[in-house]
């Protein structure tokens, strides 16, 4: 293998490590303002957030479609570069960009029927802090993998809402919501139906669960953007 192509593996696992890294020391604001919600201006810059994440999602495709090739371009590879591979393989796994399956839970949740005839139907529907909720009581029980409407959740996702519309990466999401989620299927069940879901339940939400011994999770299509923190070099082994 030529020089440059061993410049170009090391630069893509130091990506991804440095990735991994910084994604445990950026906190997305979950919170919201409910006046705010219903500012148009808020709006507005949803929608151009979106067209930017569109754009960000061509580019990171393009990405994937390179690191993939530079992979089988090593895969025959021996010693380190053998490693080399199977490291930045795990990488990928680790930070949500392939495609998993396993045993899990599939949860609905869907609005009251009241929502469409109810002078305030705000009452009737699921919110976004419902869905954001039942995600962290996931990811307390142990959920490798979270999926909200077949959008995938990591770390830096951001789950919020403009006006009565629920974001997941910036996506619009529409009733019903599936949550699935891969892991102890028994823990998973658990977990939900302590928190926020047995709220819903008790308040006559049509909500259900349901423990399958398959569940697959899409990759994480959006896009990573860190706009202070920087992946440190190694240096000394450390």
């Amino acid at each position: 293998m030529k020089i440059e192509k061993w410049h170009v593996l090391l630069s893509l696992v130091c990506l991804i490590t440095g990735l991994l890294i910084a994604l445990y020391y950026k906190s997305s604001d979950m919170r919201f303002n409910p006046i705010a919600q219903k500012n148009q201006n808020l709006v507005a810059m949803i929608r151009t957030q979106e067209k930017k994440n569109r754009e960000l999602e061509a580019e990171i495709t393009k990405i994937r479609k390179d690191l993939d090739k530079y992979q089988q371009a090593i895969a025959s590879g021996q010693g380190s570069l053998g490693r080399m591979q199977e490291n930045l393989a795990d990488l990928k796994f680790r930070a949500g960009l392939v495609k998993v399956s396993g045993p899990g839970i599939k949860i609905t949740l869907n609005d009251q029927e009241q929502a469409r005839t109810a002078k305030d139907p705000e009452y009737y529907m699921i919110h976004y802090s419902n869905i954001l909720y039942i995600v962290n009581d996931l990811r307390s029980a142990g959920a490798e993998a979270i999926a909200v409407n077949g959008i995938r959740v990591v770390t830096n996702s951001d789950i919020r809402c403009a006006g009565s519309i629920i974001l997941v990466n910036t996506r619009r999401l529409a009733p019903p919501y599936v949550i699935t989620a891969i892991g102890d299927p028994e823990q998973l069940e658990m977990y939900v139906r302590s928190g926020e879901y047995y709220t819903l339940e008790m308040a006559k939400f049509p909500v259900s669960l349901e423990k399958l011994n398959k569940v697959v999770i899409p990759p994480y299509k959006g896009s990573y953007t860190f706009n202070y923190a920087n992946a440190l070099p190694k240096v000394g082994g450390n």
